[in-house]
């Protein structure tokens, strides 16, 4: 029986790795590393895999504005989420004490999640691409003064040890992964939906695009806006809203706001994604 091809962003290890694990719950997965973000819309596109799996959001660092662009650009759809537990870990090389690191490497996001602890105790920081990749190069490094910030399977994954766990600023620490594919396909269970659009440069515009769901009594569960490239100081917004698209209220707010906005793209609609600790 095939396996589901899956790519996420980062090495063995990765936190976007352990999603695609939770939300798919099978033993017929073969996951398929990818350099950047960018690489993996690159693999859905050109069909090289049946899906990806996304990091969007961080419940301290906020959107990831590099992932709305490309769910914007590429002829992608979402199709499922699921809410991550992430836990950062201190690890270093065998024989390295915690007293003893003066520098620490790890994906920007992790470093920005983890800043606090990093400024206690007093580490130099170095970004890399990928928490895991990090954790990779410090094995291989070999150096017991230098340190990654990764996870658990990361741990695992490079036979680092652990030497300080839950070094993020905040125990509440979530991430929101979604499944990209290149078919559109809406579950007959979809209950959000999410959808990008620009407004057009006039008073009250924003203001209008929005009442298009208010007047439907829509809840809204995140707006976020994202420079639009080629055009300064003007924004896209990338919104999530309660419901399924075939939802009456929310067919009718889609069309409405395709009435007043120059540009509108319905990214998915899927059923909200569990948490998993």
């Amino acid at each position: 029986m095939k396996k589901i091809e899956i790519a996420f962003q980062g090495e063995k290890g990765a936190y976007s790795e352990l999603a695609a694990r939770r939300y798919f719950k099978s033993t017929r997965l073969q996951l398929i590393p990818q350099k950047t973000f960018a690489d993996v819309f690159h693999a859905i596109a050109k069909r090289k895999v049946d899906c990806g799996i996304v990091p969007v959001e961080n419940t301290l660092n906020g959107g990831i504005r590099e992932v709305f662009n490309l769910l914007d650009e590429q002829s992608v759809f979402v199709t499922g989420e699921i809410k991550l537990r992430i836990s950062h870990m201190l690890l270093g090389v065998r024989g390295a004490k915690i007293s003893g690191i003066k520098r620490v490497y790890s994906h920007p996001q992790a470093l920005l999640q983890c800043r606090k602890f990093i400024h206690r105790a007093k580490l130099s920081q170095a970004e890399y691409y990928d928490t895991a990749g990090a954790a990779k190069f410090v094995a291989e490094l070999g150096d017991p003064s230098v340190a990654a910030i990764a996870g658990l399977s990361a741990a695992e994954d490079y036979g680092l040890r652990i030497l300080k766990k839950h070094i993020e600023s905040d125990g509440k620490n979530f991430t929101r992964f979604l499944v990209v594919t290149r078919e559109s396909y809406v579950p007959g269970d979809a209950d959000k939906t999410t959808v990008i659009f620009s407004v057009k440069s006039q008073p009250g515009a924003l203001h209008k695009s929005l009442s298009v769901f208010a007047i439907r009594d829509i809840d809204l569960l995140s707006i976020d806006s994202i420079p639009n490239v080629g055009r300064p100081w003007e924004y896209k917004f990338f919104v999530d809203f309660r419901g399924g698209v075939f939802g009456e209220a929310q067919s009718k707010a889609l069309e409405h706001l395709r009435e007043i906005c120059p540009h509108v793209k319905l990214i998915g609609s899927y059923k909200e994604g569990r948490t998993e600790y």
